[in-house]
């Protein structure tokens, strides 16, 4: 896990039209698969945009919800129904937003 600064995740995130957004779930994914030992690691970040796209973007809430879980998991809050609901209310990047704030308060502990 990495520590960043939440504003540029939000800027980033923002002004790259979601590109780094894609970028951010890919690495926080595989590295929660590290650092998280369970007995359901997630599934690539990739295959799981390709499948929400079959599936009409369905597949991408529950992998979603599942990611926010592993965050909680790691950091040892319980944010993760927020986070979700939040990305899907809003948008993904204040989901991004608070799970950084969790993941970099985790780091600093």
């Amino acid at each position: 896990m990495e520590k960043r600064d939440i504003i540029v995740v939000i800027l980033l995130g923002l002004f790259t039209c979601g590109i780094y957004s894609i970028y951010w779930f890919y690495v926080n994914a595989e590295a929660l698969n590290k650092e998280v030992e369970d007995d359901e690691p997630l599934m690539n970040y990739i295959l799981a945009v390709l499948l929400g796209m079959v599936t009409c973007g369905i597949f991408m809430l529950y992998w979603l919800y599942k990611f926010y879980l592993k965050v909680d998991k790691y950091t040892g809050e319980n944010n993760a129904i927020l986070n979700f609901l939040l990305g899907i209310i809003a948008t993904p990047i204040v989901g991004m937003a608070i799970a950084q704030n969790s993941i970099n308060k985790k780091l600093e502990n």
